[in-house]
C-alpha cells in the first residue's frame, strides 16, 4: 500500500455491476441460496423479478440477506449488475420506471440485475431494542463478506465470471471494499455518489471512545425515521406518492408535494439531499423511493468507516489493502451540493485508487438522491453508465 489518509464518514443512501468477460453456461444457485417468492412489478411487466435469501453467521433472528434479479428475458443479457444499496435501500424496486431506476433502464437494455437486501431489510419492522442489538456486530468488514456472497450468486446464476461493481452512497464505500478483497472477480467500478478515502489525512481517528458510547446507550442501530417517527414518516412519504397535490399538513404550504420539497431541499442544507426547488427532482418519485427505505442501519459502520477513510491502509481491516494499488476501471459520478469535502473525497477516493482508466463525471446541480431519480438521471447517470459498460465488455 501507500501512506495514511483519512476522511469523516457519513453516508446514507449504493450497488455492484456484474460483467462477465468469461462467459459460463448459467446454472442454479450455489449451496446456502433459498428461492424465495418475488412480487411482479406491475409498472413494468416485461421485467422479470426472481429472488433469493441465505442465512448468514452468527445466525441471528436478522442475520440474512436477499438477492433480488432483474431482467427482461427478450433482450439476452450481455451483462449483470448486482447492486449495492446505500443505508437504509435495499434491493426491492420503489420507483419502477426506466427514467428513475437504473435497474429497469439497465434490465430493458441487455444487463442483468442483481441487488442486495442487507441484512438491514430483516430488522426493518423491529421494535424490539434488545433485539437490535445484534446490529453491534455488523460491521463492513461483515457486510463485504455478505457481498462476496452475493457476488458469487450472481455469477453463477448468470454465467458471467467478472463483475463491474457500483455503489451509491455508502455503498460505494462497500464496492470499493469489495473490490479489494476480491479483485480478480472484478472489471470495472461505478461509484455514484460517494467514497472511500479523504483527500486530506489525519491518521488519527480511533472508535474506542465512541464504541463504549454505543455499548453504554446500546443504540446500536441509527434509525431514519427522524422527528416525524416511522409512522409518520411513512404515511407522508405514501401521501406524496399518492396525490402530492393533496392539502398540507403543515400550514405554511399548500400542497403536500410543495411540503416533502422543502422539507429534503434543505434537510442537509441547500439541495444537498435533494434539489427538487431547483427542479432537478420531482416531490412524488422522491416520496417513493424514501417510502421504501429500511428503517434501521448498524451505527457500528459509521464508526469503522470513519477510522478506514481516514487512512490509506487501515491496519485493524484488510478490506482496503489494494486501495491505492487498484488496477480496476472506475466511473465515478458526484454532486458538489453535499457539505464538507464529499465531492473532493470521492475524486480523490476514485484518483488515488491506484487505477489507470478513471472517469469523472461532476453533476452540477444535483442533489444526492437526485442522481439516482433526477430528471435528468437517465441522460446524466443512466446513459453514461451503460455506454461505459459496453465499452469495457470485451476487455480482458
Amino acid at each position: 500500500m501507500t501512506t495514511p489518509r483519512r476522511f469523516a464518514l457519513s453516508m446514507t443512501v449504493a450497488g455492484l455491476l456484474v460483467l462477465g468477460s468469461v462467459a459460463a453456461p448459467a446454472q442454479e444457485a450455489p449451496a446456502g441460496w433459498t428461492q424465495a417468492p418475488a412480487a411482479k412489478i406491475t409498472e413494468a411487466a416485461d421485467v422479470d423479478h426472481t429472488a433469493w435469501t441465505s442465512n448468514r453467521a452468527p445466525g441471528g433472528p436478522f442475520d440474512r440477506i436477499e438477492v433480488h434479479r432483474y431482467r427482461v428475458k427478450s433482450a439476452p443479457a450481455n451483462a449483470v449488475l448486482l447492486y449495492l444499496p446505500g443505508t437504509n435501500m435495499n434491493g426491492e424496486v420503489a420507483v419502477a420506471d426506466e427514467d428513475h431506476n437504473l435497474w429497469i433502464f439497465l434490465a430493458r437494455r441487455g444487463v442483468e440485475v442483481f441487488a442486495l437486501d442487507y441484512r438491514t431489510r430483516f430488522a426493518s419492522s423491529s421494535t424490539d431494542a434488545a433485539a437490535l442489538a445484534s446490529m453491534k456486530g455488523w460491521s463492513s468488514d461483515v457486510f463485504v463478506d455478505d457481498i462476496k456472497a452475493a457476488s458469487a450468486l450472481a455469477r453463477a446464476v448468470s454465467g458471467k465470471s467478472r463483475l463491474f461493481v457500483a455503489g451509491f452512497s455508502r455503498g460505494v464505500f462497500l464496492a470499493y471494499a469489495y473490490t479489494c478483497v476480491e479483485p480478480t472477480a472484478v472489471q470495472g467500478l461505478i461509484a455514484l455518489d460517494g467514497l472511500f478515502k479523504a483527500h486530506a489525512p489525519r491518521n488519527e481517528y480511533a472508535p474506542a471512545a465512541d464504541l463504549a458510547k454505543l455499548d453504554a446507550s446500546g443504540g446500536w442501530a441509527t434509525d431514519v425515521s427522524g422527528r416525524l417517527g416511522w409512522e409518520g414518516r411513512q404515511k407522508l412519504m405514501n401521501a406524496v406518492a399518492a396525490n402530492p397535490e393533496g392539502p398540507a399538513t403543515d400550514p405554511k404550504f399548500k400542497t403536500l408535494g410543495e411540503q416533502l420539497a422543502n422539507l429534503l431541499q434543505f434537510a442537509w442544507g441547500p439541495g444537498a439531499l435533494a434539489n427538487p426547488l431547483g427542479g432537478q427532482s420531482k416531490p412524488a418519485v422522491l416520496a417513493k423511493l424514501l417510502a421504501g427505505y429500511d428503517r434501521y442501519y448498524p451505527a457500528v459502520q459509521d464508526l469503522d468507516g470513519k477510522r478506514s477513510a481516514d487512512r490509506d491502509d487501515d491496519p485493524a481491516t484488510a478490506i482496503d489493502d489494494a486501495w491505492g494499488e487498484m488496477k480496476t476501471p472506475i466511473l465515478y459520478f458526484g454532486n458538489p451540493k453535499m457539505s464538507g469535502d464529499w465531492l473532493l473525497n470521492g475524486v480523490y477516493s476514485a484518483q488515488k485508487s491506484g487505477s489507470p482508466d478513471v472517469t469523472l463525471r461532476v453533476l452540477n446541480g444535483y442533489g444526492h438522491l437526485d442522481v439516482l431519480v433526477g430528471e435528468e438521471a437517465r441522460r446524466e447517470v443512466f446513459e453514461p453508465a451503460l455506454a461505459w459498460i459496453r465499452d469495457r465488455a470485451g476487455r480482458p
